[in-house]
């Protein structure tokens, strides 16, 4: 019987829907041999079957009595079965229209009692059953039906999860290219903008503030892998700290120590430029431009007067004695600035070492 424009548009929504599953065809999984088994005890009948009605045939994910994994559609009592509402049961096969000439009722194994649970998607796409059979003519009692229409649902929660595993492990893997595409392109940009730094700027004569220039876009360079890597959510501030303390010779010259912390992008840039200029200025004038120097760098959140505030240390010790610096550059207006870019910043010059303590709302540092 041929059908109607409507019917083969729904058909063939209704096999997209199965095929989103990715079930078809595959080995059998104890989850759903579990779910066959059970109604097959409760039911107390000596088949069911965890059914998919694909094109042509149905497939059993699970099964109980057939011995088989697939059959034709013609003699599919499921077939059937998704054309109703949400549940079918028939007595007995040889007193049902439907199904009184069916070979497997008329012929071996004389099928008589069919009861069938729809697998219906959140779309309402009918893809399957979980049913049982029975050889002679019988009826269920209300705790077995519910209990069929409970494992049914339990099915259908299972293909749904898996799928939106299935998604999401392939949306990861695309924003991992996507990632990795804008990192090349970010570092293709910033290598660009670096080489006409160098060309515009060759004719300076100060080429310690050259050399500057391009170290800060080295460490805005790291700080967008660091981010690209994570999506462009977050970034754990140990990550962060390292991959800019990098740029600055020995780690074992660094003493790193603080909670995991994770901070928003804007921190995260601004955090980079702010520990380079530290990490330059200790190079320079600091604890880390003789043999001894260290420097310890430590954070926590603590409770300030209008809620958490994240609170970040800078410490140095063992290098030469420090005088606040006369002349205002570009690295003292971001030292100034802070973390927030407004300020909350204390600053000491003391003849052990320089020393500066960062204060920002715990908000601001987690904004996006």
């Amino acid at each position: 019987m041929q059908m109607s424009v409507s019917a083969e548009i729904q058909e063939t929504a209704r096999i997209a829907a199965l095929h989103s599953f990715g079930v078809l065809d595959t080995p059998p999984e104890p989850d759903f041999d579990e779910i066959a088994q059970l109604a097959s005890e409760i039911c107390g009948t000596p088949i069911a079957v965890v059914n998919l009605i694909a094109e042509g045939r149905q497939f059993f994910k699970a099964e109980v009595g057939l011995g088989v994994r697939e059959t034709a559609l013609e003699s599919s009592f499921c077939a059937k079965a998704i054309l109703e509402d949400e549940f079918l049961v028939v007595p007995d096969a040889t007193q049902d229209s439907r199904f009184d000439c069916n070979p497997l009722v008329i012929g071996e194994p004389r099928l008589r009692f069919y009861a069938g649970a729809l697998l219906k998607t959140a779309e309402g796409h009918a893809i399957g059953t979980v049913c049982v059979l029975d050889f002679k003519p019988r009826t269920l009692t209300p705790l077995q039906e519910r209990t069929l229409r409970t494992l049914a649902r339990q099915v259908m929660r299972q293909l749904e999860l898996r799928r939106a595993l299935e998604e999401r492990d392939m949306a990861q893997t695309q924003q991992r290219v996507l990632n990795q595409e804008l990192a090349h392109r970010l570092k293709n940009t910033l290598s660009l903008v670096q080489a006409i730094a160098g060309q515009t700027l060759k004719d300076v004569e100060d080429r310690a503030a050259v050399n500057a220039f391009e170290r800060r876009l080295l460490a805005l360079a790291n700080a967008h892998d660091v981010l690209l890597q994570e999506s462009w959510s977050a970034a754990s501030i140990r990550t962060v700290m390292e991959r800019v303390l990098s740029l600055h010779g020995d780690a074992g010259r660094f003493a790193i120590a603080g909670g995991n912390i994770r901070v928003g992008p804007k921190m995260t840039l601004a955090m980079s430029l702010l520990l380079h200029e530290l990490a330059t200025n200790a190079i320079k004038h600091g604890a880390l431009s003789n043999d001894r120097g260290r420097v310890r760098i430590s954070w926590n959140s603590e409770e300030g007067a209008d809620g958490p505030e994240f609170v970040l240390k800078w410490e140095e010790e063992g290098g030469p004695p420090v005088v606040e610096p006369k002349r205002r550059g570009f690295g003292s207006r971001l030292l100034r600035m802070g973390l927030a870019g407004t300020g909350g910043t204390e600053k000491t010059y003391a003849p052990s070492g320089f020393r500066a303590v960062f204060k920002a709302p715990m908000d601001v540092v987690r904004a996006q």
